[in-house]
């Protein structure tokens, strides 16, 4: 037994210890004769004090002390023992990037590339039972929403506001939000971690330089839209065009993403109607947290103790179960005391019931 590792799991239950000390010197006081002996005749005692079997009164006190005691300390969790239990987390954090270039407002999805996207990544998002996750958006720039958290009821809160039409800028720069992520990795200290570019295009030539400067990072890539494409809709009617007056039709391009996940040491899903692109991502993620690191980077001893205070309980069951009811003038007046008073106030019919001396209780208590 290590007593430096000895504590309370619960140490709030021995302020339960002062009303109990309180209740165990009023019993006290009322059960024991106190310092009566001292200033009386033991021949006297008898009619001065309410007539008990002192030893198994001063017991009775003792164990009823005792298992108070016993108790509140048992409440209070006392150990001293560790358990260590090897728990796994998943230290690899997650950067989830959001296009919201004005073709992600193309509909070859339904409702529309935007808003099926931000339904995929709520549907990531609860499926991902540890790490700590991050989101961005980008178009002609880049900006974070939420930055690192474990909560991830604090990004699915922002997904519904994010649109195309709240960014300043357009365009696509995905090698903005590769760097982006990136940086917010490595100032939240994450060693390795996951990038997933959630997007309808990329600039090959600008983003595949980036690969190589993100290090030990993963670039995973989520296509969204379908290689026929659509126009792409425009707030009071019509569709977006060109300079030559030419309606543009928003194409996906899969082959340029896969080629940039696959640069990036990550995978490449393109959007489906069902869970699979969400399921395949969420095992990726997975697997690399599980990889990621040392031992003991991604293993965790969560300390457990092994609590005795039930143990102690087991001593108080032995104890007598005999018990008696006790009024809460009991601790300040003998039953004849309580008589006499009784008696004092012409309620004869009480005294006489509370009466213990066979000298008073003879007595005539009917004045007429």
């Amino acid at each position: 037994m290590n007593w430096r590792d000895f504590h309370f799991l619960r140490p709030f239950w021995l302020l339960a210890l002062i009303p109990w000390m309180l209740l165990w010197m009023m019993i006290r006081r009322r059960l024991g004769s106190g310092s009566w002996t001292e200033v009386c005749d033991r021949e006297l005692l008898p009619y001065i004090l309410q007539e008990q079997d002192a030893v198994t009164s001063h017991r009775s006190l003792w164990l009823a002390a005792a298992a108070g005691l016993l108790a509140i300390i048992a409440l209070a969790g006392p150990v001293w023992e560790r358990l260590p239990t090897p728990v796994f987390r998943n230290v690899s954090g997650l950067v989830i990037a959001l296009d919201l270039s004005r073709s992600m407002d193309a509909e070859d999805v339904r409702p529309s590339r935007v808003i099926r996207a931000r339904y995929k990544i709520a549907d990531l998002l609860r499926r991902r039972l540890d790490g700590q996750t991050a989101l961005i958006v980008f178009a002609g720039a880049v900006f974070t929403v939420t930055p690192f958290t474990d909560d991830v009821k604090t990004i699915n809160s922002q997904l519904s506001a994010l649109t195309t039409a709240i960014m300043p800028g357009q365009g696509s720069r995905s090698e903005l939000a590769q760097a982006k992520a990136a940086a917010l990795l490595r100032q939240a200290g994450q060693r390795q971690g996951q990038i997933l570019l959630v997007t309808d295009g990329v600039d090959v030539p600008k983003s595949l330089p980036l690969v190589e400067q993100l290090g030990d990072y993963r670039l995973s890539v989520l296509g969204v839209g379908t290689p026929e494409g659509a126009p792409i809709k425009i707030e009071g009617g019509g569709f977006f065009k060109n300079r030559q007056g030419e309606i543009v039709v928003a194409k996906l391009r899969p082959e340029q993403l896969r080629r940039l996940a696959s640069a990036g040491g990550g995978i490449y899903r393109q959007i489906t109607p069902d869970g699979r692109d969400i399921d395949a991502l969420t095992r990726f993620f997975q697997h690399q947290g599980n990889q990621a690191g040392n031992p003991q980077d991604s293993h965790l001893l969560l300390d457990n103790w092994l609590e005795r205070g039930p143990w102690l309980l087991l001593l108080i069951l032995p104890l007598p179960r005999e018990s008696q009811a006790m009024d809460w003038r009991d601790l300040w007046r003998t039953a004849d005391q309580q008589a006499q008073q009784s008696f004092d106030s012409q309620q004869y019919k009480q005294a006489a019931e509370l009466f213990q001396t066979p000298e008073w209780s003879k007595r005539d208590l009917n004045p007429i």
